[in-house]
């Protein structure tokens, strides 16, 4: 495999592409959000994957009240075939593959790409939740209404009810 580079997102990072037939990888490509080194196999794998419903015409079906996940769209499940892909959490391992893999390790300065996570939180504290909150059914935020030590049930926050 070659590294080259590439971007991700909007951040510019590194890939490695396979440059022999016979490669067990089809992609391995730095996320430096996560700084996580993601492996892209030529092996296929049946998974469920989330596609939207299409109704005759071939057009996605709108939801009647927005979606806890925050899709405005009904989905169903799927068996698809996938590549299976391997995630590389770890520096040392992270580099370990590269240096393996890859032909021109030497001279190609993949370094420049790793991102210090803590590093970037104290510089940017801002967590971004992963999923979004839950929703009543006009799509107005919930948040947990408090008495005492418990949460008893899901109330619209103030700002939400203007």
């Amino acid at each position: 495999m070659m590294l080259v580079t590439t971007y991700w997102g909007q951040d510019k990072t590194f890939k490695l592409m396979p440059v022999t037939k016979d490669c067990p990888y089809m992609e391995v490509l730095y996320d430096p959000q996560t700084d996580l080194l993601v492996a892209i196999t030529v092996n296929m794998k049946q998974n469920l994957q989330k596609v939207p419903k299409i109704d005759d015409d071939g057009d996605i079906i709108k939801a009647k009240k927005p979606r806890q996940s925050g899709k405005s769209f009904k989905e169903k499940q799927v068996l698809m075939e996938v590549p299976q892909e391997f995630y590389f959490a770890e520096r040392e391992e992270s580099i370990a593959f590269i240096e393996k893999f890859a032909v021109n390790a030497k001279e190609f300065d993949y370094n420049q790409f790793f991102t210090d996570l803590d590093k970037a939180m104290e510089q940017n504290p801002i967590i971004t939740s992963e999923a979004p909150p839950l929703v009543d059914a006009n799509g107005k935020p919930l948040s947990p209404k408090k008495t005492g030590k418990k949460v008893i049930k899901m109330e619209a926050t103030a700002e939400a009810k203007k």
